[in-house]
């Protein structure tokens, strides 16, 4: 994810220095879009360090450039490292340094490389100390005006209909649900949730602390017309939170639901009727229950 630079950045130049660090890895966040949410704590870390251990070392230079932190060393880590890798930054630890790990925007390892590292590194008795600060993620719940008391984080979604289709069908509504996509699938996806959920609330978070941030928060039905009505807003970084079903359903067995399937056969419901009134009565995947009752009345006649 590249930074999108905004108002005038803080210098590190600017910031007392005189912490002490540490021979540890420090996992420092970087700001989403606006430089001004970096924190004293980061900059005093960043120039300080040994060593930055970064996804792609043209994207770190061009984000310390902005705080004027210069003729830092950089080591490369991303999805394509080894244990070789790994074995290099463990020394470096066992030679006294100290190191920082950031991504390429946000906080480190939130759908970026780095938890090999990490347990390789906690195997190894190495000190890893938390450097927090910006986050999508946390930026979406925050203002999302969804229910956040308990939430799934789903990363980003996989690219297929079919697999996002088994996601939306099998994942727990108890939990809100927070995950990134893309702009250019976000309408499919937005029509896929529009036909397999129940037209929950949901919230878009498009360009999170850059100059183009927009927040749609609604029912999934008018979140998907807007977006329609606007194809020129799908672009950008798109974080998605759907909220939880805070209805209480009650608990209903296998043999319970073929009860019920087979009371409404016998009261003339057509299956359509049997699946919308079952699904929403105990919460469960209206599809499901369609094809149980079919697979039912062909047992019966």
């Amino acid at each position: 994810m590249q930074n999108f630079f905004l108002n005038s950045p803080i210098k590190a130049q600017n910031i007392s220095s005189d912490i002490e660090l540490v021979n540890a890895l420090y996992i420092v966040s970087t700001p989403i879009g606006n430089l001004g949410d970096i924190t004293l704590r980061a900059l005093q870390i960043l120039q300080k360090v040994d060593l930055i251990i970064c996804e792609d070392s043209r994207v770190a230079q061009k984000l310390l450039s902005q705080y004027q932190i210069f003729d830092k060393k950089f080591l490369v880590y991303n999805d394509h490292s080894d244990e070789n890798i790994r074995l290099k930054i463990l020394n470096l630890l066992l030679q006294n340094q100290s190191l920082a790990l950031i991504s390429d925007a946000g906080t480190p390892l939130i759908s970026d490389p780095g938890y090999k590292l990490i347990n390789f590194l906690r195997v190894n008795n190495q000190k890893i100390i938390s450097i927090p600060g910006a986050s999508s993620l946390t930026a979406c719940i925050s203002v999302a005006g969804l229910a956040c008391d308990q939430f799934i984080f789903l990363g980003f979604l996989p690219s297929t209909i079919l697999q996002k289709e088994k996601i939306f069908k099998n994942y727990n509504r108890n939990f809100s649900w927070i995950f990134f996509e893309s702009a250019n699938r976000l309408l499919a996806t937005l029509e896929l949730m529009h036909k397999t959920l129940d037209n929950p609330r949901i919230c878009i978070a498009r360009e999170l602390t850059k100059l183009h941030e927009e927040i749609v928060s609604d029912n999934l039905d008018k979140v998907l017309i807007f977006f329609k009505n606007n194809p020129q807003k799908l672009k950008g970084e798109v974080v998605v939170m759907v909220e939880k079903n805070d209805k209480n359903f009650p608990d209903i067995s296998a043999q319970q639901l073929q009860e019920a399937i087979k009371s409404g056969i016998k009261d003339n419901k057509s299956l359509k009727d049997i699946a919308q009134e079952l699904s929403e009565i105990y919460n469960l995947n209206k599809k499901e229950i369609y094809q149980l009752a079919l697979q039912i009345k062909d047992l019966n006649q």
